[in-house]
């Protein structure tokens, strides 16, 4: 419910979104043509280009008459100076426009990149806080090839810098992609434990901005249909990555949970799990999928009816019982749909041995985290991370 004498705001879903199976094959071409384009920059990973999908993109945009640079360089948590030598490629090569291929990884890269190649200076001196994006960036667009990211439509992109093990977020409009080609084909080889890891990411980006302090009744419509097309769809998709429907409908919530948490903003699980993908290079989606159930339970007094709407997704009986009971029982619920799917229950798989010092540089970094701490739907405070963390962490 909207409160008009607290709450005003504004909603802009300014990307032209494609969904459809070979919507790359068919569109891509065209749409760089209309864009009077000639020669793309392509942000992508290695394992996309040693698994063909790359060379099939690229031989489409020869045989259309368009020219390709691939940039394949792109690491998980990509780094500051991985985005440098993207953008000195960028230049080199005379290019026109950009293509964002792969996870939420290839899209942070590509946006960075092209703010270095729409500004001066390094790309750290645009992390929130610091310089202000102005110009606008080379015209982008991004073929996700994950189901979790929903960078596609988003307008921020995260860099890492390794020598003071951080992530820093850089943000402005200027940054979302101008088309997202969500094409069900491009995910058809992940690995079915990749595919849980970037769905649960999905699904917190969706629970984040259903509970953030600037959800609206556009956000939280998007956020409820994004949590319930991956409960239904993710465990099928897992279970037999041949499912074509079923990854289908996981890869469009993500994109749909895109669209609300670029709106609304996220939360806690993204503050503490940035660090932890800094830090002990975490995947981003397995961090955020171990750190939900406990942000969630920490959250819950924010907002009872909210949480207790989450749990009816997971479990429709619990229609029949009252906010707070229903409420109550998310943290089980959501532990055991990651477990379902094999998320670890927490971070002792990274075989490390953490000191009390360690979780005190966590949960500052975490309370750092500018872009997500403002938008929690409970106050934080730096000892109730510490307490997050120590439940996550072996000690």
């Amino acid at each position: 419910m909207v409160m008009l004498q607290n709450q005003n705001f504004s909603s802009c879903l300014p990307t032209n979104v494609q969904f459809g199976l070979d919507i790359v094959k068919n569109e891509l071409p065209r749409e760089i043509r209309l864009a009077n384009k000639s020669r793309v920059f392509i942000a992508t990973d290695a394992g996309l280009v040693k698994a063909g999908l790359i060379e099939s993109i690229t031989t489409n945009l020869t045989k259309n008459e368009i020219e390709s640079v691939v940039f394949s360089e792109v690491e998980p948590n990509p780094q500051a100076e991985t985005v440098m030598r993207g953008a000195t490629l960028y230049n080199q090569e005379s290019c026109d426009m950009i293509i964002a291929i792969g996870g939420g990884s290839s899209m942070d890269l590509a946006k960075a990149v092209g703010v270095v190649v729409s500004h001066s200076g390094h790309i750290l001196d645009y992390r929130r806080g610091e310089k202000a994006v102005t110009n606008p960036i080379p015209l982008l667009f991004a073929i996700p090839t994950t189901v979790g990211t929903g960078s596609e439509v988003t307008a921020v992109a995260v860099v890492t810098d390794p020598t003071v093990g951080r992530k820093y977020v850089v943000a402005a409009p200027y940054l979302i992609p101008e088309t997202a080609f969500i094409d069900p084909l491009m995910t058809a080889t992940l690995p079915k434990h990749h595919v849980s890891a970037t769905a649960i990411d999905a699904l917190v980006h969706a629970i984040e901005s259903y509970t953030s302090v600037r959800a609206t009744p556009i956000t939280d419509g998007l956020a409820l249909q994004a949590i319930r097309m991956i409960k239904e769809n993710l465990p099928a998709s897992y279970a037999n990555p041949n499912n074509l429907e079923a990854r289908a409908q996981i890869h469009l919530a993500s994109t749909i949970a895109g669209m609300s948490f670029g709106l609304a903003g996220l939360g806690l699980v993204h503050s503490c799990s940035h660090p932890m993908s800094a830090v002990y290079n975490v995947a981003h989606g397995v961090a955020n999928a171990i750190l939900l159930p406990h942000v969630v339970e920490y959250n819950l007094i924010s907002n009872i009816k909210k949480y207790a709407d989450i749990a009816r997704i997971f479990q429709p009986e619990l229609v029949l019982k009252d906010d707070q009971t229903t409420a109550n029982e998310l943290f089980g619920l959501l532990t055991s749909f990651t477990a379902s799917v094999d998320i670890p229950k927490d971070f002792s798989y990274l075989g490390i041995e953490v000191t009390d010092d360690v979780i005190d540089r966590l949960a500052n970094d975490a309370m750092d985290d500018k872009g997500t701490i403002p938008t929690n739907p409970r106050k934080v405070y730096k000892e109730d991370v510490v307490k997050i963390y120590s439940k996550v962490l072996p000690r």
